[in-house]
């Protein structure tokens, strides 16, 4: 089938065979994975707004940043209006989105709003556009730790751009925000989730502080330069629900096992000798990033479990706030 797909020609006809496999199963993944959550979206009752209604369905979105690049984005709605807690995923590097079909099912089977970003030159947004106005290949291979930054302040943050647009639509709580963050995306998620605390509210203007839960799935301790230190020293972000899923016999393992012997000397510090708001999911495996999303049953419903739970009650803390 897909030889046949190559063979019928491409609108682009500088695409290799190889990419255009690439890109064909890409594009297949996701739409089985659009009507496998949308067929349990249909099952579950419908409490959608008006406005929502019409945008229930599992579908991909293109996201605009501020530097003009045009990115994918998988967006799996919830059906609980101002109620959803959105969960946005940061995958590994260099990845494919076919893993995480499970996972972005599952937590919106449990009422959650899934927003998974493809970052700049992966996927569908492997692409940028040259002084002359050309179209051109993002390679990846030459990105460097200022693209890492810029993919920080761009693209994910275009990524809460777009969540904003759905909270304003009363279709999310942005001020409930959990973000995943795989392997690479780890790293990413700290960085980003410390710029987004370091907004204060200005007034009645909420600007900033919406990441109300992390997720570290097989972390790096850093990546290009960008590490994941900073989490330890930022006491807004030791302050949140924390989860760290990892295989205790992968590649990862020790950067994990750091990580969570961090974490839990930090939060006995803050709780007066009791480890609150932590999980942590150790298991004996090779497997890690999103193969263990995949593959070892108990980390997407424990994922799921995490977030339902630490933010699943409206708090005043979370409440939901219309934004500018």
């Amino acid at each position: 089938m897909i030889d046949r797909f190559i063979r019928r020609g491409s609108p682009n006809r500088f695409i290799s065979t190889a990419r255009l496999r690439v890109m064909f199963v890409h594009a297949w993944t996701w739409c089985v994975a659009a009507m496998l959550i949308g067929g349990s979206a249909a099952n579950a009752q419908d409490k959608s707004t008006r406005r929502g209604k019409a945008d229930s369905k599992p579908r991909w979105e293109t996201l605009q940043t501020k530097d003009g690049l045009k990115l994918g984005a998988f967006y799996a709605p919830s059906d609980k209006g101002k109620e959803a807690v959105p969960v946005l995923i940061l995958p590994e590097w260099n990845g494919n989105a076919s893993p995480y079909v499970p996972l972005v099912r599952e937590l919106n089977s449990a009422g959650h709003a899934v927003l998974f970003l493809e970052y700049r030159g992966h996927g569908h947004s492997d692409k940028t556009i040259t002084e002359n106005g050309r179209s051109k290949d993002i390679n990846l291979s030459q990105m460097n730790r200022r693209d890492i930054q810029t993919i920080i302040a761009r693209d994910i943050e275009a990524a809460k751009a777009f969540l904003k647009t759905e909270n304003n639509a009363e279709r999310l709580n942005l001020n409930a925000l959990v973000v995943i963050g795989v392997r690479e995306g780890a790293t990413m998620a700290v960085s980003w989730s410390a710029s987004d605390w370091a907004f204060p509210s200005v007034g009645s203007v909420k600007q900033g502080q919406d990441v109300k839960a992390l997720v570290f799935v097989s972390p790096e301790s850093q990546f290009k330069g960008i590490a994941i230190e900073p989490l330890y020293s930022n006491r807004a972000l030791m302050s949140l629900p924390l989860m760290v899923a990892a295989g205790t016999r992968g590649s990862q393992k020790d950067a994990a096992e750091t990580m969570i012997r961090r974490i839990e000397v930090l939060k006995k510090r803050m709780h007066r000798g009791d480890v609150k708001d932590f999980t942590k999911l150790e298991l004996p495996t090779p497997l890690s990033g999103p193969r263990l999303i995949k593959e070892a049953p108990p980390v997407v419903p424990k994922i799921v479990e995490f977030v339902t739970e630490s933010l699943g009650q409206p708090s005043p803390r979370n409440a939901w706030v219309m934004r500018r």
